[in-house]
């Protein structure tokens, strides 16, 4: 993973089961300065999703508000 994705993954696992906004995921992991578009998250979650192969599912869109990692509630 690159240092983005990794930071991306880390931020949905430790919110697991919290719908993060498109705006947060970009404040907390590319910084408050960051002046891009917020399609930006998008693209590192297809490719996260990409890299993660058969263990994608775990990352949800949740539709015109963000993601979230979705983990079983057995453990």
């Amino acid at each position: 993973l690159t240092p983005k994705e990794y930071d991306l993954l880390l931020l949905l696992i430790e919110n697991k089961n919290i719908v993060l906004s498109r705006d947060t995921i970009l404040d907390r992991v590319w910084g408050m300065d960051f002046d891009g578009d917020s399609r930006v998250v998008d693209t590192h979650i297809r490719k996260l999703r990409s890299k993660l192969g058969t263990e994608s599912h775990y990352i949800r869109t949740v539709i015109r508000t963000g993601y979230k990692f979705e983990g079983d509630n057995h453990g």
